[in-house]
């Protein structure tokens, strides 16, 4: 039986390493807390969030990310999460409840 998702916590992310632990840990969706949008992940022209996002499109995973105040993240970021939140594959939420919600869905 799989887990419903992976939960990344911390700010100094790395695409392959939390590639790797839901794997290992049998998830298909990953959940990013609200403390995981560290400085580097939130700027996109280091390209850490891109590089995730590639990681989890080629293994058909999801990701939920709480975002409780968007305003206080860089414009281009903002405008990332709207464009992702479009999509079927990551989506931001206010609210914890509102992305295992939708994680749920899958």
């Amino acid at each position: 039986m799989s887990n419903l998702y992976y939960e990344v916590t911390s700010s100094s992310l790395n695409p392959t390493a939390v590639l790797q632990e839901c794997v290992e840990n049998d998830c298909r969706s990953i959940l990013l807390a609200e403390g995981a949008f560290g400085a580097d992940f939130v700027d996109l022209n280091t390209g850490l969030a891109g590089e995730l996002l590639h990681k989890l499109s080629t293994y058909r995973m999801r990701l939920a990310g709480i975002v409780p105040k968007p305003a206080d993240l860089p414009m281009r970021f903002q405008e990332f999460m709207r464009e992702s939140n479009r999509g079927d594959q990551f989506r931001f939420f206010p609210t914890r409840q509102e992305a295992i919600d939708w994680l749920a869905t899958e």
